[in-house]
């Protein structure tokens, strides 16, 4: 590894907090990192090139490094995991929660992660072979091996004298479970009952049974939506024969909500959901091509529309300047009816028994959004009528622009609700189906109903 290691390393600058880090060297950032917060620490190593991030990293002690990397992005920290040599990246990882292991080494290339698994303590390499052989989107992906859980034989005393030693050892310790001689869960503890209860007794006399639990094969948006809506701090997790395997925290879910709203964002313009700024240019491109040739074809229709209508263009050359209007409009209209209605599906908010419900209150929207923006429209049509509309037209062009828009904004709030039903019902994804087929209705039906309102009313 390349760095300033042989540079003596001198007390901490004083002025660290208003000097570019890369007039540092590796040891002054190292030791600054020491004294400093988990998310200060990662901030700086985040504002490094990925080579002189793993150059501190190395200079830190494990446990220091881990707290930093934990912070960051799993993206940024598999870069400087790669940059590290095996067997310091596995003394780092070592000290990482099981989860955050795993969701690092997902990042990392399979030649080096090859080989810091290698390196890895029996212990750890356990945990991230098990972990990894869950698809990264279940409930076995997102969870954690580190769960609190003792054997319902013991005593209230025994179990107690275990959860002080276990306290200091585990992070978070949300819920206290308790399992049977074959590691089935079997039930949940009360903190209360547990310190009221007399010490011998059992832990099977005093559990709460019936604990919920998600399966490991469970999809990881389906446990989020779970334990937000029955407000769990954490979610056991259980394999085919209900033996107790893991556990979801609320952070985990946090991340899981963050990552499905950005992979619906990213859908919404026709990217892929697996997309990154470190994807490759090929990878990207085979996620785009095929909804950007959708969207050509479709784009078509809305050209048949204006060709259809040449001759009134020509004779009135001022549509041309309001057809983008037109178009602009009934596009955001229906981008807000859209992202209204894919949010309530992603979030299980709506279903088909409520679809009439949506597209009629999003019909009305569109309705009076549409007599806003015109009557403001017509306005300017009416005293800005162009070179080739006398004063005797400027009335009806303002009325064409006002009907134009009414239309246009009710079917593209109702269709903006609708597609994205018909998308999910037809089997694709709502958020990256829905958007293309969408603004060739609001294109198609805006341009027909401005240039044919003008053919009609105009000339």
């Amino acid at each position: 590894m390349s760095g300033d290691r042989d540079q003596p390393l001198g007390p901490k600058e004083p002025d660290f907090e208003d000097r570019a880090l890369e007039s540092h060297t590796d040891a002054a950032i190292a030791e600054h990192i020491e004294d400093a917060t988990a998310e200060r620490a990662a901030e700086v190593l985040e504002e490094l090139s990925p080579e002189r991030a793993a150059d501190i990293a190395e200079y830190l002690d494990p446990e220091t490094a881990a707290r930093a990397v934990t912070e960051l992005h799993p993206e940024r920290a598999a870069e400087i995991i790669e940059q590290m040599e095996a067997p310091e990246a596995a003394s780092l990882l070592e000290e990482m929660d099981p989860d955050d292991r795993v969701d690092v080494l997902e990042h990392v290339n399979d030649l080096h992660h090859d080989r810091i698994l290698s390196h890895l303590d029996e212990l750890a390499r356990t945990e991230v072979e098990r972990l990894e052989s869950y698809p990264p989107d279940t409930a076995g992906g997102i969870m954690t091996t580190e769960v609190t859980a003792l054997f319902e034989y013991i005593s209230v005393g025994d179990a107690i004298e275990t959860l002080r030693v276990l306290h200091a050892e585990l992070e978070q310790m949300f819920y206290v479970y308790v399992i049977n001689r074959g590691g089935q869960l079997v039930g949940v503890l009360s903190m209360r009952d547990l310190i009221l209860s007399k010490p011998a007794t059992r832990l099977r006399d005093i559990m709460i049974r019936g604990v919920a639990s998600v399966p490991a094969d469970m999809d990881q948006e389906d446990v989020a939506k779970l334990m937000r809506e029955k407000r769990y701090l954490a979610m056991p997790v259980i394999d085919a024969e209900r033996k107790l395997i893991g556990l979801i925290t609320a952070d985990d879910v946090a991340d899981v909500f963050a990552e499905e709203a950005t992979e619906d964002f990213q859908k919404m313009f026709g990217a892929g959901a697996e997309e990154r700024l470190t994807s490759s240019w090929h990878f990207s491109f085979r996620k785009r091509i095929w909804w950007l040739v959708i969207n050509l074809a479709t784009a078509f229709l809305a050209a048949m529309v204006v060709g259809a209508f040449e001759s009134t263009i020509e004779k009135l050359a001022i549509l041309a300047a309001y057809m983008p209007i037109i178009a602009g409009m009934g596009g955001n209209a229906s981008a807000q009816a859209m992202a209204v209605t894919i949010r309530g599906i992603a979030m299980g908010k709506v279903d088909r028994s409520i679809l009439r419900h949506v597209i009629v209150r999003e019909s009305i929207v569109g309705l009076l959004t549409g007599i806003v923006c015109g009557l403001i429209t017509a306005f300017v049509a009416y005293n800005f009528p162009g070179s080739d509309v006398g004063p005797d037209r400027a009335v009806k062009l303002g009325l064409v622009m006002l009907l134009a828009l009414t239309i246009n904004h009710t079917l593209a709030c109702a269709s903006g609700a609708g597609i994205p039903f018909i998308m999910k019902r037809l089997g694709f994804d709502p958020a990256q189906s829905s958007t293309i087929f969408a603004t060739t209705v609001t294109d198609v039906a805006g341009f027909l109903a401005l240039l044919g309102l003008a053919s009609i009313i105009l000339l």
